[in-house]
């Protein structure tokens, strides 16, 4: 900073604060090249860990803690709020890994990480030349429906807006997506990159309601670097089985064609979930 050539590293200890304000740090500190870091035995968390983000280099070796925007009580400002927030997500690097656990955290709750999560997922960055891109997808508005999340996102390598509706699991993450400029709606289950090979394989959808018998249904998906991906069925019957199982099951539980457990996912909130994202999709058209 100007006024302070010899400042190098910003250190940080706080419970959190106001959202708007926070920015304004961080995008002062982002503008000056500084580094943050949260001292061991200290923890920044909520609007302090936006702080954090903004520095060149970051390292955290005490507690950060995301959760959703709270104490704005205007619903326009809330979503002023989270664009502004992913905005500047964005031009700070701030790793897709941490935005979706912030996505995920109730605002009456907190993740805080871990510190193999905070070196294995770019969130410490001790060499600003080897940080990981940052995210194409830039959340514009969401809702969080029990282990569901809604959103409203761009994609910004097309700038195209989409509609997704994705697990609270990320390991690995769910996602249904609908661009509004497609006919189709898809499915992407996301593994880590180079852990499936091949073009295609069969997977097995186990829908399970309480005690009563299984339902599946099976899909023809495409393997992709990091995800199997598969098309929503055209057919309206189809369409509509899949939807309706979806809608009165409490756990889904994916199989590759070998048998083997691919991911599992509780479907509470999954009725909300659904009633948002066709309301969105519809409103997008």
């Amino acid at each position: 900073m100007k006024s302070h050539p010899e400042l190098k590293t910003v250190s940080l200890n706080s419970p959190g604060g106001r959202v708007f304000p926070a920015l304004e740090i961080a995008r002062t500190i982002n503008a000056s090249g500084l580094m943050t870091s949260v001292p061991s035995g200290e923890e920044c968390y909520s609007a302090c860990a936006l702080i954090f983000l903004a520095g060149k280099e970051r390292v955290a070796q005490g507690k950060l803690g995301v959760h959703q925007v709270s104490g704005v009580n205007d619903p326009s400002l809330t979503q002023t709020a989270i664009g502004r927030i992913y905005e500047d997500l964005v031009t700070f690097n701030a790793p897709s890994y941490l935005v979706s656990r912030m996505l995920r955290t109730p605002p009456s709750d907190m993740y805080v990480f871990s510190p193999e999560e905070l070196e294995r997922n770019s969130i410490n960055i001790r060499d600003a030349s080897k940080a990981i891109g940052i995210p194409h997808l830039l959340a514009v508005e969401t809702w969080l429906r029990q282990s569901w999340l809604v959103g409203v996102f761009i994609n910004t390598h097309t700038n195209q807006p989409f509609v997704a509706l994705e697990s609270s699991n990320m390991e690995p993450l769910l996602r249904i997506a609908h661009y509004p400029h497609r006919s189709q709606t898809f499915v992407e289950i996301m593994v880590p990159e180079g852990s499936i090979s091949g073009k295609t394989t069969k997977l097995e959808l186990r829908f399970a309601h309480g005690k009563d018998q299984p339902f599946s249904i099976y899909v023809n998906a495409d393997i992709e670097s990091n995800a199997y991906a598969f098309d929503l069925p055209v057919d309206p019957v189809e369409a509509k089985t899949f939807w309706a199982a979806f809608n009165a099951g409490t756990q889904l539980t994916i199989f590759n064609s070998f048998g083997a457990e691919v991911g599992r996912y509780s479907l509470a909130g999954s009725r909300a979930a659904i009633a948002d994202f066709m309301r969105v999709a519809s409103g997008l058209q």
